[in-house]
């Protein structure tokens, strides 16, 4: 989670509740079953969109995502997100193991575990 987070730092959470608001850019806390155990990354996009990536820019439905947290990228891809499921991407994106290479891209908010509260949510 390069620039935001440095290896060792250590943050605190909060856990999640059924009725908790997951907004874009927060920075969550889940299982991976992709990677086998428990990681935190970036809230892209939200359930019912569609994510494009081009140029270094993520698109949300169209509309350049502002993304100051985030390195650029040079992945292109497409992804139409799942009801109840959300896409994470990690800050430091072409070396961040994400949404964008995990066999199941999407991730259910049962799934999510719990938030940051610290560093500020941007």
């Amino acid at each position: 989670m390069e620039p935001t987070l440095h290896d060792g730092q250590r943050v605190w959470t909060r856990m999640l509740g059924p009725r908790t608001r997951i907004r874009r850019g927060d920075l969550v806390v889940f299982d991976s079953p992709e990677v086998g155990r428990r990681v935190l990354k970036r809230v892209i996009g939200l359930p019912g969109e569609q994510v494009e990536l081009r140029g270094g820019e993520v698109l949300i439905d169209g509309t350049a995502l502002e993304e100051p947290y985030a390195t650029p990228s040079y992945y292109r891809g497409r992804f139409e997100v799942p009801a109840e499921h959300y896409l994470l991407f990690g800050d430091h994106r072409d070396a961040s193991t994400d949404s964008r290479s995990w066999s199941q891209p999407y991730i259910h908010r049962t799934q999510l575990i719990g938030r940051l509260l610290s560093p500020a949510r941007r």
